[in-house]
Formats: C-alpha cells, sequence, structure tokens
C-alpha cells in the first residue's frame, strides 16, 4: 500500500516548461486579437459621451434664445469643448468681426450663463475625453455653433380691442410669437400676417 501511494505521487505531476510556453504564447494572441477592439470600443464611447455634453449646451441656448423676454442678442454663440481649460461660449454678436463676449466659469449669475449652470451644473469644467477628434492622437477642442437670429417686434391695436394673432408666411426666414416677436433665421424675405377681429394687415419682413 506503501508502494502505490509513492507511486501515484510520482504521477501527480505540474506544468512543463513547454506547456506554460505554449499556455503564455496563447494568451498573447488572444491579447493581441482582442486589445484593439477594445481600444476602438473605449474610443467610441468617449466619442459618444463629447458628443452628448455638446448637444445638451447648445439645446439649452437654443431653448433659452427661443424665448422672446430672454432677449437674447443675434449672433453666433460657439460653444468650445477643449481637452485641458474646460467649457466656454464665445459669442459673436450680429455683424461683428470678433468675439465680442465670452461666457464660461466668471459668469454664471445671469442670462445665459446663469440658464447653462442651472441646467448643466459647472459646464464649464467639461472637457473633451475622445482622441480621435484631432489628427495628432491626442484629444482635441470641438466646436459646434448656434445662430441665433435679430429680434423685433409688431406692435398692434385694435378698436374694439380683441385677440390679435400672428403667423408668418415663411418660417424658415422668420419666425413669430403670439406675442408679435419676430426672429430672423436667415436671409430672405417673409410676410407677416396680423389678424384681429376679422381685420388682416400684412408686415413685409425682410432678413439680411
Amino acid at each position: 500500500m506503501f508502494k502505490w501511494f509513492k507511486n501515484k505521487k510520482k504521477d501527480n505531476k505540474g506544468f512543463t516548461l513547454v506547456e506554460l510556453v505554449i499556455v503564455i504564447a496563447i494568451l498573447a494572441i488572444l491579447v493581441g486579437l482582442l486589445a484593439p477592439q477594445y481600444t476602438k470600443y473605449v474610443e467610441k464611447s468617449r466619442k459618444a459621451a463629447d458628443a452628448s455634453n455638446m448637444d445638451e449646451m447648445v439645446k439649452v441656448i437654443k431653448v433659452y434664445a427661443a424665448d422672446p423676454a430672454n432677449e437674447l442678442e443675434a449672433g453666433d454663440y460657439a460653444v468650445k469643448i477643449t481637452p485641458d481649460a474646460g467649457t466656454t461660449v464665445e459669442v459673436k454678436k450680429l455683424n461683428a468681426s470678433a468675439v465680442t463676449e465670452t461666457y464660461g466659469k466668471e459668469n454664471v449669475d445671469a442670462g445665459l450663463g446663469k440658464e447653462l449652470q442651472e441646467s448643466i451644473p459647472k459646464w464649464y469644467e467639461t472637457k473633451t475625453k475622445s482622441q480621435k477628434w484631432g489628427t495628432t492622437g491626442k484629444s482635441d477642442t470641438i466646436i459646434a455653433t448656434v445662430k441665433v437670429g435679430k429680434t423685433t417686434k409688431i406692435s398692434a391695436k385694435a378698436t374694439p380691442s380683441g385677440k390679435v394673432t400672428y403667423k408668418s408666411s415663411n418660417t424658415k426666414i422668420a419666425t413669430v410669437s403670439s406675442k408679435g416677436v419676430v426672429k430672423g433665421k436667415k436671409k430672405g424675405t417673409a410676410k407677416i400676417t396680423v389678424t384681429c377681429n376679422g381685420v388682416t394687415k400684412t408686415v413685409k419682413v425682410t432678413v439680411k
């Protein structure tokens, strides 16, 4: 019985050096095949996160600009998300040749800056994560521009008083709110129809 136990113990061999080398080689091949796919998946997720952050900020600006009560000045509002310095909104007002105002960490107490802060807390700290935006293999700045049209208001008085309605003939050129605030969208001409007590008047609007 003792002899059988001794022989059995000799049969319990571990991996040989050759077997270990083969296993390591197989693992190396698997890592080589899977690593690029994993990296690609990670970068895709980072790029999607950057795009989502940008889309959220653009939506906030568009909603804020659409409300006539906010009286947001016409111009180009460029959202810039950088890999190092965070996010800013650079404003180039209508007919201006350079940036006239910048929203960032320093001005979140009023206006558009406050709206961004309430909708996206610490929005100015947002940074790009993906390395696929630029051509250098490193994270780069991404920019999206929101064009805010110029507004004007049509004042209508009727005798006797009644409900006044407004309608644009071409909303791609200019829109009009229920309060008569007209906002230019792009160059062209549109007609705003004002109706009250069955009486209709037309105002021609030219967006330059």
